[in-house]
């Protein structure tokens, strides 16, 4: 298909138009596109896995997903750092800030000594094969493999709450349809996933307080945190933890409504 070929080519661009780019002129809003762009790839990988024999998702996906991972760890921070700053009393916590803008500096100092101009070379010659490959993918399995994906999502969908373990596995899945869904513009569109956005905004804000819940465990339980800003870790982690479960609740009140939409 033309469009999938089209699409790619541009996901191609995107990724090295932001791996060219000096270190110095990179910010929140860079690593938060490129994470989006190969994730876009990424959806479309499983597309191109499900409807050519001879394409291999996991192969074709590791050169991508070393430097997916470090970006990951660099955004974690950076979410992070940008949610606390809201919170009340953040003042009371400058060495727990120091460590994190630290942390971000060495992750940092990871990601672009992983982006070399020989990764990038080897990032663009990897996946020249794989344009033949999706001009020769055929509509029908193309609807078919959107079909498949609507229902399983569907599926998951009509749960009358979810688990806290299957909310990351359903985002992923929705945002994978999400990206095919916009590329494609086909058939199966015209039953697609009514106030799938709304969710998966939902789904997307619960993620990012998780990950920062995660880590301000760790933060107290480490040795790395002053014993003066413990208590108010403690405190932020509690605030923060309400919010969660508020959103937890918010979208589990949501799934009913969409599986009538």
């Amino acid at each position: 298909m033309k469009a999938l070929k089209t699409y790619f080519k541009k996901r191609k661009s995107a990724t090295n138009l932001i791996l060219e780019k000096s270190p110095k002129s990179y910010t929140p809003e860079t690593f938060h596109s490129f994470r989006v762009e190969i994730k876009k790839i990424n959806a479309l990988f499983d597309l191109l896995n499900y409807c050519s024999k001879k394409f291999n998702h996991k192969k074709n996906y590791s050169s991508f997903k070393l430097i997916f991972k470090q970006t990951g760890r660099i955004r974690d921070l950076q979410i992070e750092q940008s949610l606390l700053a809201e919170q009340p009393n953040f003042h009371l916590l400058q060495a727990y800030s120091d460590h994190l803008k630290k942390l971000e500096t060495k992750e940092l100092k990871r990601f672009f000594a992983i982006s070399t101009k020989s990764f990038v070379v080897k990032f663009k010659k990897k996946h020249r094969k794989i344009i033949p490959l999706l001009t020769k993918v055929g509509k029908k399995k193309v609807n078919r493999y959107m079909d498949e994906k609507r229902r399983e999502i569907k599926k998951l969908m009509c749960k009358t709450k979810f688990k806290k373990t299957q909310m990351h596995t359903f985002r992923k899945r929705l945002k994978t349809y999400q990206y095919n869904e916009k590329i494609l513009r086909c058939k199966s569109q015209n039953q697609s996933l009514g106030g799938k956005n709304i969710l998966s905004d939902l789904l997307g804000e619960w993620h990012d307080y998780e990950v920062i819940i995660n880590h301000l465990k760790k933060g107290i339980k480490s040795n790395e945190t002053i014993p003066s800003e413990t208590k108010q870790l403690q405190v932020t982690k509690a605030l923060l933890t309400s919010k969660i479960e508020l959103l937890f609740d918010k979208i589990n009140a949501t799934l009913p409504y969409q599986t009538l939409l």
